[in-house]
């Protein structure tokens, strides 16, 4: 939720000349989660995002930067790395005595959770959007105006935010710091993380993408087959999957599902968009994929209406197959036992 002195202009403000701008939007962010498990025992953990490139990461067991990307060092020196260190945990204490207060104050009960998220996010012209924002136990609480350098209550109606916003902006000196921190010091970091970690940032992995049918159930009354375009291994993560009926993009509505980007453990991406489609009436559909690693091409994949089975379907004809396998083997055994009871001179009836 607040975090004031995470990275303060004397620790971090210490560059000597601003690397150029980037060429496309890029988000600088740092996200913090804290559990307050009573008055005196809490733990916090946080991370930097460079887009959606984790840069760093920090446990509050020894508030430890550790660096996760092989440039993420070379915007600071050791010292100025060693100064944040220790900044961080002065702000941690900070930040528990203000949680201490209001919860003391508001008669809130144990345990619960905090998380905010602060950063920059610089333009190709030059502009950037400056934000922080924090949440309680999962719900938007508080965020900073920048611009305005007041804190503004999310939940208008609430009385813990209300009373969270007016005790915050008391503190002058803090909202000042975070001014110019967000305004100066994260843009600066964001262009010289861009320019360090150009290469990282322009990794291209292009999607795979593959069609089937998942045919509603034998019992029960006539329904829709859903069409499924499962699309994985991307990077970047922005990438855009459309159906195409009879060669026409179908538009949003009730027939289209989607679960959204989600991530895999080799840091590439995953999505699946569904289309609920009746079946027999005719018409021809496919899967578009339109993604940055694919050169301003597409991929197009057809659903093969001949083979309508889903993954289930093809697992019970691979179990099937190796049934009949299985019996013609027993029967393959059982003729050799036979002919081998046989004795030499004598025939079978």
């Amino acid at each position: 939720m607040l975090l004031p002195l995470l990275l303060l202009p004397w620790a971090w403000g210490a560059l000597a000349a601003s690397p150029p701008v980037p060429t496309v939007s890029v988000t600088l962010r740092v996200l913090h989660i804290e559990v307050f498990h009573n008055a005196s025992s809490m733990d916090m953990w946080g991370m930097a995002l460079l887009g959606d490139l984790e840069t760093h990461s920090l446990a509050c067991s020894t508030c430890e930067i550790r660096f996760l990307q092989p440039w993420a060092r070379q915007s600071l020196t050791p010292k100025e790395w060693q100064d944040l260190e220790l900044v961080i945990h002065r702000s941690l204490s900070y930040f528990s005595r203000i949680v201490t207060r209001i919860v003391q104050q508001l008669g809130k009960s144990y345990p619960f959770v905090t998380q905010g998220s602060l950063g920059c996010e610089l333009h190709p012209n030059g502009t950037s959007r400056r934000f922080y924002d924090g949440g309680v136990n999962g719900e938007d609480f508080i965020s900073l105006d920048v611009d305005a350098g007041k804190w503004v209550a999310r939940q208008g109606d609430n009385v813990s935010a209300r009373y969270t916003r007016d005790l915050l902006n008391q503190d002058k000196g803090t909202v000042s710091q975070l001014q110019l921190l967000l305004s100066m010091t994260c843009v600066k970091l964001n262009k010289s993380f861009v320019q360090h970690g150009n290469e990282s940032l322009a990794r291209q992995e292009r999607p795979v993408a593959v069609v089937f049918a998942r045919a509603p159930p034998p019992a029960g009354p006539p329904a829709p087959v859903l069409l499924v375009c499962r699309v994985t291994g991307f990077y970047p993560r922005p990438i855009r999957v459309a159906w195409l009926q009879d060669g026409e993009e179908v538009v949003p509505g009730g027939r289209l599902n989607s679960s959204g980007i989600l991530p895999n453990a080799d840091l590439t991406y995953q999505l699946r968009s569904s289309l609920a489609v009746e079946p027999g009436a005719g018409h021809s559909y496919a899967c578009r994929v339109q993604h940055s690693s694919l050169g301003g091409q597409s991929l197009l994949i057809p659903w093969e209406q001949s083979r309508p089975w889903g993954p289930g379907l093809a697992v019970g004809i691979t179990l099937g197959v190796v049934a009949v396998a299985a019996v013609a083997v027993v029967l393959w055994r059982s003729r050799r036992r036979g002919y081998q009871d046989v004795r030499p001179g004598e025939s079978r009836p």
